[in-house]
């Protein structure tokens, strides 16, 4: 287990704020997938013209129908994939997987384990979306073309998903659980 020390100059305001600002600091438009508590997200994000908020009625499901309904609001050439609760990915991530593309999934590393976003060219991401719905997208993803792509952000890893991880990140310390 490894501990490190993170600024993060990126994580004011809400974690999804925090997620969203991080990638519009590089992409044009976010797809916003919501479910629980979708009302609420579509009245706080529904006026922004980069933001397009799209309701999941089956977010019960899992991920992967979130991204199916994310899939369906997108004709990008490329796309990230990525978490609402994971408030503290640099723009550097985004343009090394940016400049990594090609015609297979990437996934970015810190110190191999492979982390978010991942980026999809659009003839896989129509793959994924007319394929049955799967139990882990990320499953699926390894099982098609991919390329790990090693970058320098342990970020990647550290989704905010419960109270522990919260306090880490109000404390600035974040823990690799690996």
């Amino acid at each position: 287990m490894g501990t490190w020390k993170m600024m993060l100059p990126y994580c004011q305001g809400t974690m999804l704020d925090a997620s969203l600002k991080n990638a519009l600091v590089f992409c044009q438009r976010v797809i916003l997938v919501v479910g629980h508590r979708g009302e609420e997200l579509q009245a706080r994000y529904g006026s922004r013209p980069d933001i397009v908020v799209v309701h999941n009625p089956d977010y019960r499901q899992g991920l992967g129908s979130s991204i199916r309904c994310a899939l369906a609001a997108s004709d990008a050439d490329y796309l990230f994939i990525s978490h609402g609760d994971l408030p503290c990915i640099p723009r550097e991530v985004y343009q090394q997987l940016w400049q990594a593309r090609g015609c297979e999934a990437l996934f970015p590393t810190w110190q191999g384990e492979a982390g978010h976003p991942v980026l999809l060219p659009k003839s896989l991401a129509r793959e994924l979306a007319a394929a049955p719905v799967q139990s882990s997208v990320r499953c699926w993803l390894q099982g098609h073309p991919h390329r790990m792509v090693p970058v320098d952000s342990p970020a990647i890893l550290f989704d905010v998903d419960t109270p522990e991880r919260y306090q880490a990140l109000l404390g600035g310390i974040l823990e690799n659980e690996s």
